[in-house]
């Protein structure tokens, strides 16, 4: 049910209430209140053009991505390529650096700021070779006891056939168990954009932080319109 509907029963209900006679006995005041609460807490809600906006925030190609943060907190990043069996993809960023004076590991989505850059990061979209790359970075953060930053900015992770045809669904599953068993300290922030599995493979942590105007969700508007309507717009 739309939000716009279900308010405007619940104030049917609240009218039809209001109109009877109280009668000794009766609970009606009790639901009354209910009702009030309900409806309080409806209109409390955000708009669809409220929410939309957020989305459109999250977004923007002005925010900072994970290589600006990488280059305003960490000293002496050293970034690590490949998953040592298939390839690099450029849209999972891992390496290690100095925060405060501490070794940390750190992996995040990267999306690109022009269109040649997100071409080749494929729009911060990773394959399953991104997160085994993230999970290299992992286990060398256990094994040496460095904790763990990551930086989720994505729509999700690529939904082509060759991702899924190389173990999308696998890698997604096997980066989560490993940040379940990591033994060291891990925080993540959600900078941007949070969507679906191919956020919570690298949001598996100890706490997760939010920055202000970013979103976190089970799937991208457009992938769950599709879904529903076989429409993305």
């Amino acid at each position: 049910m739309a939000p716009g509907e279900a308010e405007l029963r619940l104030r049917e209900r609240l009218g039809k209430l209001r109109s009877l006679p109280l009668l000794g006995g009766t609970r009606l005041s009790g639901e009354l209140e209910r009702l009030e609460r309900q409806l309080e807490r409806l209109e409390a809600e955000p708009t669809d053009e409220e929410i939309w906006r957020s989305v459109e925030l999250a977004r923007h190609p002005d925010r900072p991505y994970t290589l600006d943060y990488v280059q305003r907190l960490l000293d002496d990043f050293v970034e690590l390529h490949g998953d040592r069996g298939r390839a690099d993809d450029p849209a999972i960023v891992t390496g290690l650096g100095r925060f405060d004076g501490r070794t940390v590991a750190r992996v995040g989505h990267q999306k690109g700021r022009d269109i040649r850059e997100r071409t080749t990061r494929n729009f911060g979209m990773p394959y399953p070779e991104g997160y085994r790359k993230a999970m290299r970075i992992m286990a060398l953060a256990d094994r040496h006891g460095f904790p763990l930053l990551s930086l989720v900015d994505t729509p999700g992770a690529y939904p082509g056939v060759a991702a899924e045809q190389h173990g999308q669904g696998g890698a997604i599953a096997r980066s989560q168990a490993v940040m379940a068993r990591l033994g060291v300290p891990t925080v993540a922030t959600i900078i941007g954009e949070g969507g679906s599995g191919g956020a919570i493979a690298l949001a598996l942590t100890d706490r997760v932080l939010m920055q202000e105007h970013a979103i976190y969700s089970v799937i991208t508007p457009e992938g769950c319109a599709a879904i529903l309507w076989r429409d993305a717009g």
